[in-house]
C-alpha cells in the first residue's frame, strides 16, 4: 500500500480504527496478497500470528435453534434486538453477510452509532434477496465473525415459525406487486379506511404524506404496513379492493391469520387499558374517521373550536388551505387528533349546536373501545 493512501484512509477514519484496519486488509486481498505475506508482515511488528490460523478455520455452526426457524427470514424485531448486541464487530459481520465495500464505508459515514450501524448492515442485508437472507445465514456469519451465536439464540427462543413464515409470505407479496402499487395507485381514500380502523396514526398520516411524490408516499405506505403486519396487511388489502385497485387486492390476499394472535373483543375500561397511552377518546375520534371526513361541513364547527380557544385562527387557515371539503375535514381531524380531551369535547359540543350532526356526536361519544383497537392504535405510537 501507498503511503498516500495509508494516509488518506486514517484520515478519513480518525476516529474508527476497525475501519482503517478492515480496509487494509481489502487492499491487501486486492492487490494479490496472500497468507503469508500478512504473516510475514505480523511477524516483523512483533504480532501473533495466531489471528490467521483462526481465520483459515472455518466453524461450521451445530445450531440450538430449530430448522424451522433457521430457514426463516429475521423480522424487523429479530433484527432490532441483535442489533444492540453486536457491538464493534459490525463490519466484520458485514463482510460474513456479503455486503460490499462501498455498503459498508456508507454504513460507515452515515450513522456514528454502533448499534445504528449495525442495525443498517443487517438491513440491507435482509434487502438483497440474491441470497435468501434467512437466520441460518445470519447465525453462521455471526459465528464467522467471532460474536458467537448465543446472542441470536436468546432472541429467536420464543419466536413462533408460524409468524415468521406468514411474515414472509406478506413481505413477499407486497415485493411481488410493489411496482404496481408504487406507481398506479392513489393512497387517499386508502389512508382514510386505514386510519378508521386505527393501523395508522395521525403522525403515519402526517409522514406519508410529507413526500410531495405520489410513488414516495406509497412506498412510505408498504413500508409501515410491511413493519406493521397485521391486521394493518388485511386492512390495506381490503382498502384496496373497496377503491377501485380489485386486481391488486386479489393477488396480495393470503391467510394471514398466523401473523399475530386475535386479541378478544373486551371492553377496554374494564380490562384497565384506559391507563395505555392511548387516550380512549382518540379512539372513539378516529374510529369515527371515515365517516367525519365525509359527512360533516366544517366551517361552523372550525368557528366554535376557534370561539373556544381549541385550535387557533392559524389553525382554522391550515384547515382552509384543502383543496376539496374532504381535504379539509381531514386537515381537522389532524389537528383534533393531536388536541387534549377538552378539544374532543369541544368538538362534540359544536356538532350538537347543529341538529343535523346530533346523532353524529352521540355515535362518536358511545363508540365502543375494545381491546384489541386499543391494542391496534397503541402499536401505531411505537
Amino acid at each position: 500500500m501507498e503511503e498516500t493512501e495509508w494516509n488518506d484512509m486514517v484520515e478519513n477514519y480518525p476516529r474508527n480504527t476497525q475501519m482503517v484496519k478492515f480496509l487494509t486488509l481489502i487492499d491487501l486481498r486486492e492487490n494479490g496478497k496472500r497468507f503469508k505475506d500478512l504473516a510475514k508482515g505480523l511477524s516483523e511488528m512483533k504480532i501473533t500470528t495466531h489471528t490467521l490460523c483462526m481465520m483459515r478455520r472455518r466453524k461450521q455452526v451445530i445450531s440450538s435453534i430449530p430448522d424451522d426457524i433457521l430457514d426463516s427470514v429475521p423480522t424487523d424485531e429479530i433484527l432490532d434486538n441483535i442489533s444492540t448486541q453486536i457491538g464493534k464487530m459490525v463490519f466484520q459481520l458485514g463482510i460474513e453477510l456479503g455486503l460490499s465495500i462501498a455498503d459498508l464505508e456508507n454504513i460507515d459515514k452515515c450513522n456514528c452509532d454502533l448499534t445504528a450501524q449495525s442495525k443498517e448492515v443487517l438491513f440491507t442485508w435482509r434487502r438483497d434477496r440474491l441470497v435468501r437472507p434467512t437466520i441460518r445465514v445470519l447465525e453462521q456469519a455471526l459465528v464467522n465473525s467471532r460474536k458467537g451465536a448465543r446472542c441470536l439464540e436468546e432472541v429467536v427462543n420464543n419466536v413462533d415459525p408460524k409468524t415468521l413464515r406468514a411474515v414472509e409470505t406478506v413481505t413477499d407479496r407486497i415485493r411481488d406487486n410493489a411496482d404496481r402499487m408504487i406507481q398506479n395507485i392513489q393512497i387517499s381514500q386508502i389512508l382514510d379506511h386505514m386510519m378508521t380502523h386505527l393501523v395508522i396514526s395521525v403522525d403515519d398520516r402526517c409522514e406519508i404524506e410529507h413526500y410531495p411524490r405520489q410513488d414516495d408516499q406509497n412506498k412510505a405506505l408498504l413500508d409501515i404496513v410491511i413493519k406493521r403486519r397485521e391486521p394493518a396487511y388485511s386492512v390495506f388489502v381490503d382498502g384496496l379492493r373497496n377503491y377501485g385497485y380489485e386486481d391488486i387486492a386479489n393477488d396480495l390476499k393470503c391467510d394471514t391469520q398466523d401473523i399475530s394472535p386475535i386479541t378478544a373483543l373486551v371492553s377496554a375500561e374494564n380490562e384497565g387499558l384506559s391507563d395505555w397511552n392511548v387516550p380512549l377518546y382518540k379512539v372513539r375520534l378516529q374510529k369515527n374517521y371515515l365517516k367525519i371526513i365525509t359527512d360533516i361541513q366544517h366551517d361552523s364547527i372550525v368557528d366554535h373550536l376557534i370561539t373556544s380557544d381549541v385550535v387557533s385562527v392559524d389553525d382554522g387557515k391550515k384547515i382552509e388551505s384543502g383543496k376539496t371539503p374532504q381535504e379539509k375535514n381531514r386537515n381537522l381531524m389532524n389537528i383534533l387528533l393531536h388536541k387534549d380531551e377538552r378539544g374532543f369535547n369541544e368538538f362534540l359540543k359544536a356538532l350538537r349546536k347543529d341538529s343535523i350532526y346530533a346523532d353524529l356526536a352521540d355515535q362518536i361519544e358511545k363508540t365502543e373501545v375494545t381491546r384489541t383497537d386499543m391494542a391496534n392504535l397503541h402499536k401505531c405510537l411505537k
